[in-house]
């Protein structure tokens, strides 16, 4: 795991939220990691592409609904 880039963490994490089954507040915790994500691209962090995939990962999550 530590062989891993700042960006392959990034994608593990929004998979295993995106992943999660429903709950009550998934949609919310979605919501504050798209904002996360955007926050990470204004401050240079990741790139447009990569701010993009992230986003894709989380928003294709929204549905796992039970």
């Amino acid at each position: 795991m530590n062989d891993m880039t700042y960006f392959d963490r990034l994608v593990a994490s929004t998979r295993r939220i995106a992943r999660h089954s429903w709950h009550p507040g998934k949609e919310k915790a979605i919501e504050l990691a798209v904002e996360d994500i955007n926050d990470l691209l204004v401050a240079g962090r990741i790139s447009v592409p990569q701010r993009d995939v992230l986003r894709g990962i989380l928003l294709g999550g929204r549905s796992n609904a039970a």
